[in-house]
Order: C-alpha cells, then sequence, then structure tokens
C-alpha cells in the first residue's frame, strides 16, 4: 500500500470535526483513509478536548461518555445530575452543549484523571479555564474544529 502525505484532512468518525495535519493517508478500496492508530487519536482528542476554550458540543459529550465506557446513568451519578441531564446535552449535536462552566471542568479534570494524566496538564487545565470567557462563547454558532498534528500521534 502506498501511503501519501495530506497537510489536511477532515476526519469526523467520532462525531463531531477533527482536522488532521500533516496526516499519512492509505488508500483502501479507492478510499483515501488516515494512517494512524485511531486508539491513539482518541486519547489525543480526549486531551484536546479537556484543553480548548469553548463549550463542549453535545457530540463531544456522548464521545466522552462512550469513551469512559458509561451509560446516561452513571455518567450523571458522576457528575450529579439526572441521566435526562445527559441525554438534552447530547441532544445538541453540534452545538453547545449548554453545561455549567464549572460543572464543565469538572468533567474536563475527570477526563484527565481517567487518562492518568500528568499533574502539569491539571494545573493547566483548571489555570486557564476562564468562566466569563468561557460563557460568551456558549452562545457562538460557530463550529469549532479540533486540530491534531500527526507529530502528536506519532509520539504518543
Amino acid at each position: 500500500m502506498k501511503t501519501k502525505i495530506a497537510k489536511q484532512f477532515e476526519y469526523d468518525g467520532l462525531g463531531f470535526p477533527i482536522l488532521l495535519l500533516n496526516v499519512p493517508l492509505v488508500n483502501i478500496r479507492g478510499v483515501e483513509v488516515p494512517d494512524i492508530d485511531y486508539n491513539v487519536l482518541q486519547k489525543i482528542v480526549l486531551l484536546a478536548l479537556c484543553q480548548k476554550m469553548t463549550p463542549f458540543s453535545g457530540n463531544e459529550v456522548r464521545f466522552i461518555r462512550q469513551y469512559l465506557e458509561m451509560n446516561y446513568s452513571e455518567f450523571a451519578k458522576t457528575f450529579g445530575v439526572t441521566h435526562a441531564s445527559v441525554i438534552h446535552w447530547e441532544a445538541a449535536k453540534n452545538k453547545s452543549a449548554k453545561i455549567s462552566p464549572p460543572l464543565e471542568i469538572c468533567i474536563r479534570l475527570h477526563i484527565l484523571d481517567s487518562l492518568k494524566a500528568d499533574n502539569r496538564i491539571f494545573r493547566k487545565t483548571f489555570r486557564e479555564f476562564d468562566q466569563n470567557k468561557f460563557k460568551m462563547l456558549e452562545q457562538s454558532k460557530e463550529l469549532n474544529w479540533i486540530r491534531i498534528d500527526s507529530n502528536a500521534l506519532a509520539s504518543a
């Protein structure tokens, strides 16, 4: 199989838009697909979600919940909400899930704990989380791409 490098590749296989940069592609049955370890991609995307400056979308919440292998009730119980709240968040699809900023930072820190992230990443995520800016960005209608460089995939 012959590989080539794509400067940008739009990937939505996790349920929300991810822009893969400088990614190797391989042709499988006439379709070019990223030649990457998708398990590594999921972990890197989770880290990127924790550090992004915009609220989670409904599809991102679904990805997080499924990655953590939790059903609606387990996820809800972990964060002190009802399972109906989780269903409502996920129903937002690619729009803001409208999770309160304090709860969203708890979800982000829980993800980092689950990934056994370095303490520096915990502190950086907590310190850089600006609730006021976050509330303003929640109203944004723009779709925010998660950007992942293939170098991050190779070094993980």
